[in-house]
């Protein structure tokens, strides 16, 4: 298990910034800001320069805090780290964010077992150093060194997001902002003194607000506990994990970024096989399959309805299918009957079922509540082209109606502009993910089918 004052990490009481600032263009201003943006419980301030910031009483060390500080965010140079990590030791701070560099990662390694012993003989947790540390959408811990004008942070969300790189996650919840997708958790631990990749899958595991675990990883320090771990947790939580590092070059790089050994890219592959993690390409893929994860139920097998109002879309669909190792769902004999009664005679009633460029809300929610009922369907994706004259705003929610009802899983896919993004966002908020290629949509599938190999071995 992740240890006591995990919790404390995401869901303080109380919070000493250390470090503290009144420049804006520093660390210190910037992460002070974001807890007084958000956070709910008590913030304290620790500079020994000056006497308040933005209106609160500052302190000159944590141990001169009169009340409880469950959380410390150290943001001090790395030459006072040490002291300082030693004055929260003493306070009986329970958890630390260590957002300071100059550690492992530019060699020094023994200046950071060092830091690593304070921590031991305190018995606090940390995360870090050198990293970017903490969000909580729900409990509002905001340690992101960048400011929110220019780096979004997601709304609440099932998705939690472990990554060892810094830049990249900052990236990815700016991305994620734009993209409406909801994020419960957030992690940068770097270079891993105390808390690393298993022990926060760990705690995640067990977190409510947290449906998918997606991981960013270079490197693991020990691979029998990762093992141990997520071959428990996937059993109750589908892990996505995007592995970099993989070329000799990349684990180069990996080395000199955080200090962490890549290992080989089969290697890392075979890992994740044997505990049930899925292994991604590339962030889209990440985030894409965490999405219908966190929104759907696991694929009982690999049968797929297609319904479209644009042909070459559900051609599209079918050879995606086809190279995803899936099938067309075929349809009953009952089925096809219902849909020639339900639907023109222009509409060939075989999977990809075309309901043509004329097709309005009711032809395709006539076509769905066929569809739904069929045992030989694991999973239907619906293409909407948005732009023709006869389908209305309508159409979502006769979709989401069918889901509900059905409790089939149910993938969307839509291409176009701002009018077509406002309709799939609010497939999102319905928990139907959607996506702009029918081939994204159907490796969405996929993963949803993979993990319900997984659910079923184990």
């Amino acid at each position: 298990m992740a240890g006591p004052g995990v919790d404390t990490l995401f869901s303080p009481a109380s919070v000493a910034i250390v470090g503290a600032s009144r420049d804006p263009k520093k660390f210190g201003n910037v992460i002070l800001k974001n807890f007084m943006l958000s956070f709910k419980g008590r913030i304290y301030p620790v500079n020994p320069n000056v006497g308040e910031i933005m209106g609160l009483k500052c302190y000159p060390k944590a141990s001169a805090i009169k009340g409880r500080v469950d959380l410390a965010v150290i943001i001090v140079p790395s030459e006072i780290a040490l002291e300082t990590v030693e004055d929260c030791g003493v306070k009986g701070v329970k958890s630390l964010v260590i957002i300071t560099s100059g550690f492992s990662e530019t060699g020094a390694t023994d200046k950071e077992k060092e830091l690593g012993s304070i921590i031991k003989k305190y018995k606090m947790r940390a995360v870090g150093p050198n990293c970017l540390g903490v969000l909580d959408t729900y409990s509002g811990v905001d340690t992101i060194f960048n400011p929110q004008y220019k780096l979004n942070r997601p709304a609440k969300g099932p998705i939690s997001f472990v990554s060892q790189s810094g830049a990249l996650g900052a990236a990815v919840l700016d991305w994620a902002h734009s993209e409406l997708v909801g994020m419960s958790k957030f992690v940068s631990y770097g270079n891993g003194i105390d808390l690393r990749e298993s022990d926060l899958i760990d705690y995640l595991g067990t977190d409510e607000t947290t449906k998918a675990i997606a991981l960013y990883l270079e490197g693991l320090v020990d691979g029998k506990k990762f093992i141990d771990v997520c071959s428990r947790i996937s059993r109750k939580k589908p892990i996505v994990a995007l592995k970099a590092g993989k070329s000799e070059a990349g684990s180069k790089a990996a080395m000199s970024h955080t200090g962490s050994l890549a290992g080989s890219a089969k290697v890392f592959s075979g890992v994740f096989r044997q505990c049930g993690v899925i292994e991604v390409n590339d962030v889209d893929e990440l985030f894409d399959y965490s999405r219908i994860l966190a929104y759907q139920k696991p694929l009982a097998g690999n049968r797929i309805a297609v319904v479209t109002n644009g042909g070459g879309f559900g051609v599209l669909a079918a050879d995606a299918i086809e190279e995803e190792g899936m099938k067309l769902a075929v349809f009953s004999a009952e089925a096809e009957k219902l849909l020639r009664e339900a639907l023109p005679d222009r509409v060939n009633v075989r999977n990809p079922l075309d309901l043509v460029g004329d097709a309005d809300t009711k032809r395709y929610k006539d076509a769905l509540d066929i569809i739904a009922k069929e045992s030989g369907v694991d999973c239907i994706l619906v293409i909407l082209l948005m732009q023709v004259s006869t389908l209305g705003s309508d159409v979502i929610d006769a979709i989401t109606e069918i889901y509900k009802d059905r409790k089939k899983p149910v993938i969307a896919c839509s291409a176009g502009g701002n009018f077509t993004q406002l309709h799939m966002h609010a497939l999102e908020k319905e928990g139907i993910p959607a996506y702009p290629t029918p081939k994204k949509a159907v490796k969405a599938a996929g993963a949803l089918w993979q993990y319900g190999k997984i659910k079923n071995k184990i």
